[in-house]
């Protein structure tokens, strides 16, 4: 039973300061590769704003005008409206958005980042404001994560936001983890994952082989996918020993998307132990201060740290005397065989001596049907715009790919890394600054060399932010 006194109010203040401090901690080494193999003497702080944060002030105000009637729908509106990411799925679900899809299809239409760590690391707000009441905290966690996630993607904000609901009436990080898992189905590699660490931590291996048997199991070449680092945080958290420092360090030098899991990681302890797990040192620099984007300054949201907790507090308060709060909350069931309508992407493709224009489905065309002999394939499209634009082409595949805008090349890559399709940090192509003329038509030539199944190519248009171009057309006609 969940007493809202101070002990409860102590708990909410650790999760938002370990948040803080942790991201903070994380920031610096976000992407490596591999183990910085920091020492605690090596940790330094970056207090710039984070979306792991903040991100969840944005839902407080939600969930404090809609109460328990918050859905995807309202927590869409702000990315609609409010929002100004670009990156990864932020910038898909805002473009989905825009082109007037609704939740959960913003989350899955187009979206290579469908299994990424923007939702999972969202799942605080949701444990703070149903403390000890898992069930709600995960269907609200579903509901957030939908509007840009799929699959595990959404499965990770789900058991995390179940597991740290349950920190607060868990007496150990293994207790609250074990409990997050029965809101999770266990065919889902976020579930695996979280198993498969667990066992490893139970038959003693050491965290250097922890490591190297995640990425092998479940390792992938995207920095933030969801699983391999909900790895991570699972490992951190035993390994921490409920040491803040210790955990904190140990999910830095896993390396991969290290703000995301330390930040998850050090919130989990705070739940769990209150302030007297944080060590001074870090409490000082931070201060209370919250860090916030630009976009946000403008918006009702908490100023400090302690702000914050004491809405939260409010809030999760008058949630608990809610008559529904113990209702039957409804699963997550994950889109299957979805159909929807495209703007026309048509592209003429030669190959051994033959040609065909072939209509794709969203900015990611799957071509392995073409991929014969190692041979080389070229694609040809002309992009038209509706206004102006002063942006970025990105083009990306695993193979060898140069390409030509109008005759002239723009593109010459044989990096044969595996794609990936973010504007900020495109791998296996790049993103090209281009300046279209709204009317004009553009022909677009690549040629993508020594070509083998599966094999897809990443075609879209963005502005200098970041964020997806509407209206941008792609057709193509047999010559």
């Amino acid at each position: 039973m969940i007493e809202f006194d101070e002990k409860l109010k102590d708990e909410i203040y650790a999760c938002w300061l370990g948040k803080a401090i942790a991201g903070g901690l994380g920031a610096p080494f976000e992407g490596v590769p591999d183990s910085p193999n920091l020492k605690p003497e090596d940790l330094l702080i970056d207090t710039s704003p984070n979306d792991d944060l903040e991100l969840q002030l944005l839902w407080l105000i939600l969930a404090e005008k809609y109460g328990m009637e918050v859905d995807a729908d309202k927590l869409s509106q702000a990315w609609l409206n409010i929002i100004k990411y670009g990156m990864d799925e932020y910038g898909v679900a805002i473009w989905n958005l825009r082109r007037g899809l609704k939740p959960p299809l913003t989350g899955y239409v187009d979206n290579f980042f469908i299994d990424g760590m923007g939702a999972a690391i969202r799942s605080e707000i949701w444990a703070c404001l149903y403390p000890g009441k898992p069930k709600a905290a995960a269907y609200f966690a579903s509901c957030d994560a939908c509007v840009d996630h799929w699959g595990n993607g959404v499965w990770a904000e789900i058991f995390l936001a179940a597991a740290e609901s349950n920190a607060f009436v868990c007496e150990s990080a293994q207790e609250a983890l074990k409990a997050g898992l029965e809101h999770i189905p266990e065919s889902c590699n976020a579930s695996k994952v979280v198993k498969y660490v667990m066992e490893m931590y139970s038959e003693g291996f050491d965290l250097g082989q922890i490591r190297e048997n995640i990425l092998k199991q479940f390792g992938s070449h995207n920095f933030t996918d969801c699983v391999m680092n909900l790895g991570f945080i699972v490992a951190s958290l035993l390994y921490g020993e409920g040491d803040f420092e210790k955990t904190v360090l140990a999910a830095i030098n896993f390396g991969c998307d290290t703000d995301c899991t330390a930040a998850t990681a050090g919130s989990f302890l705070g739940i769990l132990y209150g302030t007297k797990i944080i060590p001074a040192k870090w409490k000082s620099v931070v201060n209370d201060k919250l860090s916030v984007s630009d976009f946000l300054l403008s918006e009702p949201i908490p100023k400090t740290i302690i702000e914050l907790t004491d809405r939260t507090f409010a809030l999760a308060k008058t949630m608990s005397i809610n008559p529904d709060i113990d209702k039957t909350f409804p699963p997550y069931v994950p889109l299957s065989d979805v159909r929807y309508p495209f703007a026309p992407n048509e592209w003429l493709i030669i190959t051994d001596g033959k040609q065909c224009v072939e209509n794709f489905e969203g900015i990611h065309l799957d071509i392995s049907k073409f991929t014969k002999n190692n041979s080389d394939i070229d694609l040809m499209t002309t992009i038209t715009v509706s206004e102006d634009v002063d942006g970025q082409l990105m083009l990306c595949a695993a193979t060898g790919i140069t390409a030509w805008l109008d005759g002239r090349q723009i593109l010459n890559y044989h990096g044969r890394r595996k794609p990936i399709p973010a504007f900020h940090r495109t791998e296996g192509g790049g993103s090209i600054p281009v300046f279209l003329r709204a009317g004009k038509p553009y022909s677009l030539k690549i040629r993508l060399r020594f070509c083998r199944p599966p094999l897809t190519l990443t075609a879209a248009l963005g502005d200098m932010n970041n964020q997806y171009i509407l209206g941008t057309k792609f057709t193509a006609q047999i010559q």
